[in-house]
């Protein structure tokens, strides 16, 4: 019988042991995890045209384009002050700036798209030691989009109405391009409003007809081009 209570009692402290050390182990990791510092690092492109009712993110697309990148840091839910450290950025491990609490950069993208770059930012001194944090960047190539509001691309009036938009063009709005429509390979253009061809059908025009678009956008001095095609069926028993 003291066999086995000498036993007993030793599996039970080495159970609460066991959880002592378990426990104490769970706190430091839990403490470590959450006084690590983290990086909220963001990035927007400037004069890359976007339409109104895309909601997605503008993405640097044409010779022109810059990209703002910020940087912050966090540890414990808070914000550090980061006006004292060196902070130096890279794109594809070419330094474009830094110093002393700059934790925003501008820089014109490198190489021609599409690509993708890799943006750098390193805290070389910084107080729990050397940080550094990474992003890709899509860099891609200006595109040009034919919207038309016609499921399955049929029509049924004499009159087929589409506008052209642009994505990703150095500009600032669509003033700045030239828009150029071709139908069924005849030029026209809409001197109003350029970016929209209003395609008006003869009386009589057979069910069946297809009707094939043509759009092409540039800029002024012609060097970015962007095309789109898209074929209409006119449907006049709709």
């Amino acid at each position: 019988m003291p066999a086995r209570s000498t036993i007993k009692k030793g599996v039970t402290l080495g159970f609460f042991v066991f959880l002592a050390i378990f426990f104490f182990l769970f706190r430091g990791a839990n403490a470590q995890t959450a006084s690590s510092p983290q990086f909220l690092l963001t990035w927007k492109a400037s004069n890359s045209y976007i339409p109104s009712l895309y909601q997605g993110k503008a993405l640097p697309g044409s010779p022109g384009s810059k990209i703002t990148a910020s940087l912050e840091l966090v540890v414990n839910g808070k914000l550090v002050n980061l006006s004292s450290q060196n902070i130096y950025w890279y794109e594809d491990e070419v330094l474009v700036g830094g110093g002393p609490g700059v934790q925003q950069v501008t820089f014109s993208p490198f190489g021609e798209p599409p690509s993708t770059l890799i943006l750098s930012v390193e805290l070389p001194q910084y107080s729990s030691g050397y940080l550094t944090d990474t992003v890709n960047i899509p860099f891609v190539n200006p595109e040009a989009v034919i919207y038309a509001p016609y499921p399955n691309q049929e029509f049924s009036t004499n009159l087929l109405a589409v506008q052209g938009l642009p994505f990703f063009f150095y500009a600032t709005s669509t003033d700045n391009l030239l828009f150029k429509w071709s139908v069924n390979g005849q030029t026209g253009s809409n001197q109003e409003n350029p970016d929209v061809a209003e395609i008006t059908l003869p009386q009589g025009t057979p069910g069946g007809t297809s009707i094939g678009v043509s759009l092409s956008i540039s800029n002024p001095s012609g060097s970015t081009v962007a095309t789109a095609n898209q074929n209409f069926t006119f449907q006049n028993q709709l």
